[in-house]
């Protein structure tokens, strides 16, 4: 997978080549993981909040230009893999 646009910068560039495990269908630890909400995908670092009697999940960008957005039980998501590695390019 490819990510594109600067969020998770400086992690990775937009376009790095990231290796993802896509056994991984749930968050049950805090790590980055390639995800769907609604129509779009998106990468990024998901944390488990818990809330009340419930854990939300929040979804967290590197670069801190972008918010962090919180995902609870309601939101049509799904996890497509976990981020395990990524090749991180210069330019010169």
């Amino acid at each position: 997978v490819t990510g594109f646009g600067p969020s998770m910068r400086p992690m990775f560039n937009p376009g790095d080549p990231l290796l993802v495990d896509r056994g991984v269908t749930t968050v049950e630890i805090d790590a980055i993981y390639f995800f769907r909400l609604g129509k779009h995908g998106f990468i990024k670092i998901l944390q488990r909040v818990p809330r009340g009697e419930e854990v939300i999940l929040r979804a967290k960008s590197k670069n801190p230009d972008y918010d962090a957005f919180d995902i609870d039980g309601a939101a049509d998501f799904q996890v497509l893999g976990r981020v395990l590695t990524g090749w991180k390019s210069e330019q010169f």
